[in-house]
């Protein structure tokens, strides 16, 4: 078609310009998934503590609930003696008796603090006959007890939106209580493969074919990058297969990646199909990279279409310098940090180990 330039080489710079101008770059839009299944994903607004985390005093060792002034002139030589409640608090229990003056109530770690009490003792520098309780050791107040939203307090915000979720944040949201999570829908990726001599991993190899690694290499670089991948299967160099893989990734998914075809002869094909099936089509063919030169972007209606050199490191070299970043983009993750290489000079001589 008049305007389409094959194996027309540009530049990187140029070649990201005039793809990038073709696609929409936004999120798709959010979706609710269970907590269980949110790991890795893009939280879609900020998430507001709805409880005191704890929601309680709770106490942080085993041992007693008392008042700290009590324990004062507690020492070795000379404990001093409290009355022991006879109401221990297991945790998960809350306890019915406040602590007064002189006495104390036993709590177990995690345990709710009584009414009354502003400390706890540990069990090592106590001991107990009958109903007595004796301190070995005196307690400030506060000590041993966690209060009520020391860890997140009702109403801060505690997670931004745009934040990936990772093991830390499944974390706090499961210490909240939140059960699903507002989060930005991945983009479904369909790729393909394509070529006569490929044979799918598992599937007997006759003489002449090969592996098809590609597919599983870029379904993999696409969920580490935040899409999700579907594999639509090795199309051979037939225009009808080709046309009806091509259509279904067309009218199903967010973006569409094949690999192999880039090449004349069979590249013409898979150009003829792309080019008449998608608007605006085929916007760059060839950019000066080595390796990846034959490298294929396109577009319809917005949604990018790449075809990747057929050779497993050009395809993924191409993959992570053009597609990774639009794949990002469309799932609301942050661009991945350049790399740079600094030349710089040791300060001291310094020899290598042998070997």
């Amino acid at each position: 078609r008049k305007g389409i330039h094959f194996l027309k080489t540009v530049s990187k710079a140029k070649a990201e310009r005039i793809w990038h101008d073709a696609l929409r770059l936004g999120p798709l839009g959010s979706e609710k998934v269970p907590l269980a299944g949110a790991q890795g994903r893009v939280l879609d607004g900020d998430v507001l503590v709805p409880i005191d985390v704890p929601p309680f005093d709770r106490a942080l060792v085993d041992g007693y609930a008392v008042r700290a002034a009590d324990t004062y002139e507690a020492n070795e030589d000379a404990p001093v003696s409290l009355e022991l409640a006879p109401e221990s608090v297991p945790a998960g229990a809350v306890p019915t008796t406040e602590v007064s003056d002189g006495t104390a109530l036993e709590v177990a770690t995690g345990g709710v603090v009584p009414r009354g009490a502003n400390a706890v003792q540990m069990v090592e520098y106590s001991e107990v006959e009958g109903t007595t309780l004796q301190l070995y050791k005196p307690v400030a107040p506060g000590a041993n007890i966690q209060v009520a939203g020391a860890d997140m307090r009702m109403g801060e915000t505690v997670l931004r939106a745009g934040q990936r979720l990772t093991t830390r944040e499944m974390g706090v949201l499961a210490a909240l209580g939140i059960g699903s999570v507002r989060v930005t829908r991945r983009p479904r990726v369909a790729v393909i493969s394509t070529g006569d001599e490929l044979v799918s991993p598992g599937e007997p190899l006759a003489p002449g074919k090969i592996y098809d690694s590609n597919a599983t290499t870029v379904a993999a670089a696409v969920q580490d990058n935040g899409g999700e991948a579907e594999f639509l299967g090795v199309i051979p160099d037939d225009e009808a297969a080709l046309r009806a893989a091509f259509e279904k990734a067309r009218d199903d998914f967010d973006a569409v990646i094949l690999s192999g075809g880039t090449s004349k002869g069979a590249g013409d094909l898979t150009f003829g199909i792309i080019d008449s099936t998608a608007q605006p089509g085929i916007l760059v063919h060839g950019v000066g990279i080595k390796p990846g030169k034959p490298i294929v972007l396109a577009a319809w209606d917005g949604r990018p279409v790449i075809v990747l050199p057929g050779f497993p490191t050009s395809a993924i070299i191409t993959f992570n310098l053009f597609v990774a970043p639009v794949i990002r983009r469309l799932a609301n993750i942050p661009a991945e940090a350049e790399t740079a290489s600094v030349e710089a000079r040791l300060a001291v001589r310094h020899h290598s180990a042998d070997g």
